[in-house]
């Protein structure tokens, strides 16, 4: 990989996790807009994208089903792509 040039795109999508209740975790998915345009921020919240609650072992404990991860790039991939194309309009 060659060393990072500093350039980022005009939005993107933040994932966060929150306690909802003890042994339960919020997934939480956030589009931001980077503030600076293509630099490396500062990013400011635009709005929520998606959430989804776990059991909170199964997200520490990494016991997540690979059809589970797999539908959380998805939606991490499908959202930057939406995202990207508004952009370009």
């Amino acid at each position: 990989m060659n060393t990072d040039n500093g350039n980022r795109g005009s939005s993107g999508v933040v994932a966060s996790l929150v306690e909802v209740e003890p042994g339960r975790l919020r997934l939480v998915l956030d589009d931001v807009k980077n503030v600076s345009g293509s630099q490396c921020g500062p990013w400011s919240h635009h709005v929520l994208y998606t959430f989804k609650d776990y059991d909170a072992s199964d997200i520490t404990d990494l016991k997540l089903s690979d059809k589970e991860l797999a539908d959380f790039g998805h939606h991490m991939l499908a959202r930057l792509g939406v995202l990207h194309s508004s952009q370009r309009r």
